[in-house]
């Protein structure tokens, strides 16, 4: 059921790539003006992780000894090592070439606490830059197994008014905090700046704890589409599509909107289009589920960790920005093709066997009489899908939800 979920994350992972590797100057401006807003494909992330992980761990209730232990060592398998070896490759390249290696800052990056330091070089600059979003979901991680339960009671007590209630809470959370940097003048300092939004609503997991509960509740949410008409999910669709792509193309210039980007503008947007992409119906969730789009969105994680170092050391920025004639368009063709040829590779011989391997090294420290095991085959990192997750009731089962009709979607 959460396959164009999958696909999805395919369009945020290479929308965020897109944004780091620049696009051709002769591109129209409107078109320029939505590449350079790719950066809104990690706030969808974070939402997407709370959506998996409520979807697939909906019985999860606090600390519950071996099982809260096995989820986490789940989650840690999933992400951490792909994330240790790209700064393991970062570490030896700069080595190599004789530049320094920062030893507390290694060491925040390693432990992936990095994104809560005030200092921007140490949270972005001096090793893998994208990796700091992983302190965002390890922070969301720890505290998953005691916020699932209290909106699953809101589930079972209120239904689905409760849920929406709750997401129209964190958006006005959200409000409040970007009224509170923008009013002040925040908004317009530099990333560099230790109390700036970039650094409070952009890199600090608190301020993104909203878009994370909001991705839970959509998850509760799931069961009641079962009832929505296939026109309801077109139109549902193509509003959000609309509504997102035409404010990044047109979009007046300035802090405030920039600010707003990092969660505000797109929470409630990103909350409907992901309640009915996962029924599965609906012309955006077809294209999503296309063999093309979930293949890419299981790689989607690597393409994410890896590609900031690789564009480095392609060294294609420039002749993307600056190049005249059709010549941009191909470097900017063959770098996303070697990027996403990376990305296959990473996920496949590394992320994987290694997930696999670190689950089974402590698969007895976990095994014991637990009437609810926790499954090790979902893929709830950045929120990302796996195609193992689409099993269609598992919120009715909980008795969390009207069940899902089997029938086609």
């Amino acid at each position: 059921m959460l396959t164009a979920l999958t696909g999805l994350r395919a369009v945020a992972a290479i929308g965020v790539v897109i944004s780091h590797s620049g696009v051709p100057a002769s591109l129209p401006e409107h078109l320029d003006k939505i590449a350079s807003w790719g950066h809104i494909g990690v706030p969808m992330f974070f939402m997407l992780s709370g959506v998996v992980l409520a979807y697939n761990y909906s019985h999860l209730k606090g600390w519950e000894g071996r099982r809260t232990v096995k989820f986490y060592i789940a989650r840690i398998a999933r992400v951490m090592p792909l994330y240790w070896a790209v700064i393991a490759y970062c570490a030896i390249y700069l080595w190599v070439y004789g530049r320094p290696n920062h030893g507390w800052a290694l060491l925040q990056n390693l432990l992936a606490v990095q994104t809560w330091s005030g200092d921007l070089k140490v949270a972005m600059g001096y090793y893998n830059s994208p990796g700091w979003s992983i302190g965002v979901e390890l922070f969301f991680y720890a505290l998953f197994p005691f916020l699932v339960p209290l909106v699953a009671g809101l589930a079972r007590r209120f239904g689905w008014r409760g849920l929406i209630v709750l997401i129209l809470a964190m958006a006005t959370v959200i409000l409040a905090l970007w009224a509170a940097f923008h009013l002040t003048g925040h908004s317009s300092f530099k990333a560099d700046n230790p109390t700036s939004a970039h650094r409070w609503l952009y890199r600090n997991p608190l301020c993104h704890l909203p878009m994370f509960v909001t991705g839970m509740a959509v998850a509760f949410l799931i069961p009641y589409t079962g009832r929505w008409s296939t026109r309801r999910h077109h139109a549902i669709q193509t509003f959000v599509f609309s509504y997102v792509f035409g404010l990044a193309a047109f979009r007046p210039m300035g802090s405030g909107w920039s600010s707003a980007a990092y969660g505000l503008l797109f929470v409630v947007p990103f909350a409907l289009v992901m309640i009915s992409l996962a029924s599965g119906r609906g012309w955006m969730a077809r294209i999503l589920s296309t063999t093309v789009m979930v293949r890419l969105g299981l790689a989607s994680y690597a393409l994410y960790i890896t590609h900031r170092w690789i564009l480095f050391d392609l060294g294609t920025a420039d002749r993307i920005k600056t190049g005249g004639g059709w010549a941009p368009y191909g470097a900017l063709l063959i770098t996303l093709a070697v990027l996403l040829l990376i990305a296959e590779g990473a996920h496949r011989y590394i992320e994987e066997p290694s997930r696999r391997l670190l689950v089974r090294l402590t698969r007895r420290w976990t095994s014991g009489g637990t009437s609810h095991p926790v499954p090790d085959h979902t893929t709830p990192d950045r929120g990302h899908p796996a195609s193992g997750a689409d099993r269609p009731g598992r919120l009715a089962a909980a008795g969390l939800g009207p069940s899902l009709p089997e029938g086609p979607r």
